[in-house]
C-alpha cells in the first residue's frame, strides 16, 4: 500500500495540495501530465529509500565481515599456537623431558579449552557476516533495478500518455462514426418516407386524371350533339338516330339500299 500512498502524496503536491481521486486510473484519466510527473517523483523517492537502505546494508556487512575476519584470524592464531605447543610436547616426550612435557601438556590443555569456547563464536560471526552479505546484495540489486526503472520511466510514461491519447482520439472517432451512422439511418428513413409520400401523391394524381378522363368521356357519350363538326359524321349520327338525311345525299341512297 505504501506505493499508492506515496503516489497520491506526490500527486497532491503537484496539484497544490488537492486530495484528488483515490483510484489511480481516475487520476491518470483526469490529469495524465501531473500523474506522470507524480509517478516519476514517487519512483525517485522509492529509489532514495532503497539506496539509503543499501548504504546501511553495506556498512553492516562491512562491519560483520571485519568482525568475522578478526575473530577468524585470532582463532587461526590460537590454532597455530596449539600446533606449535603440540609439536613441542611430542619433542619433549620423545626426549624424555617429563617435566617439560607436563608443563607443555598443561598449556596445550588450556589452549584447547580456549579454542573450544571460541569455536561457536567464530561460527556465529561467520554466519552473521554471510547473512549481512546476502542482504546487502539483495538490496543492492533492488536499488539497481529501481535506478534502471527511473531511467526508463519518463520515456515509458510518455509512450503510455501517447497511447492513451490515441485511444481517446480513436474513441471520439468511433463516437463520431456512430453518430454519422445514426444520422444516415435517420436520413434514409426520411428519404424512404418521402418516397412513400411521393408515390402516394403520384397515385392520387393518376387516379384524379383517370377520373377526369372518365368524366369527360362520359360527358361526350351523353352529349352526342357536341361530338365533331365533320358533316359526314354528323349526317351518320342523325341517320342512326332516326333523323332523315338531306335528299339526294349518299346517306339516303345507302339507307334505301338497306331497306330493299
Amino acid at each position: 500500500m505504501g506505493g499508492i500512498f506515496g503516489f497520491l502524496k506526490s500527486f497532491g503536491k503537484n496539484k497544490f495540495g488537492q486530495v484528488g481521486e483515490t483510484i489511480t486510473q481516475k487520476i491518470v484519466a483526469w490529469d495524465p501530465e501531473t500523474a506522470s510527473q507524480a509517478e516519476i517523483e514517487n519512483m525517485i523517492e522509492e529509489l532514495d529509500k532503497v539506496t539509503r537502505e543499501a548504504g546501511k546494508a553495506k556498512a553492516e556487512f562491512d562491519r560483520e565481515k571485519a568482525e568475522a575476519e578478526a575473530i577468524q584470524k585470532n582463532y587461526d592464531r590460537y590454532i597455530a599456537a596449539a600446533d606449535l605447543i603440540n609439536g613441542q610436547l611430542e619433542g619433549a616426550r620423545s626426549g624424555g623431558d617429563e617435566a617439560k612435557a607436563r608443563d607443555l601438556s598443561a598449556s596445550l590443555e588450556k589452549l584447547l579449552r580456549n579454542l573450544e569456547s571460541m569455536k561457536p563464536e567464530v561460527d556465529r560471526e561467520a554466519r552473521e557476516a554471510e547473512e549481512a552479505r546476502g542482504y546487502y546484495e539483495d538490496v543492492k540489486s533492488l536499488a539497481e533495478t529501481a535506478a534502471e526503472k527511473v531511467k526508463t520511466a519518463r520515456a515509458q510514461l510518455e509512450k503510455a500518455k501517447r497511447d492513451m491519447r490515441m485511444a481517446e482520439i480513436e474513441n471520439e472517432r468511433a463516437k463520431t462514426r456512430a453518430e454519422k451512422a445514426e444520422q444516415m439511418a435517420g436520413l434514409r428513413q426520411e428519404t424512404s418516407s418521402l418516397g412513400v409520400a411521393l408515390a402516394s401523391m403520384n397515385k392520387q394524381a393518376e387516379e384524379a386524371r383517370a377520373s377526369a378522363e372518365a368524366s369527360e368521356m362520359k360527358a361526350k357519350l351523353l352529349s352526342p350533339q357536341a361530338q365533331t363538326k365533320d358533316e359526314n359524321i354528323e349526317a351518320a349520327l342523325k341517320t342512326v338516330s332516326g333523323e332523315k338525311a338531306p335528299e339526294g345525299s349518299l346517306s339516303d341512297r345507302l339507307a334505301a339500299l338497306r331497306r330493299k
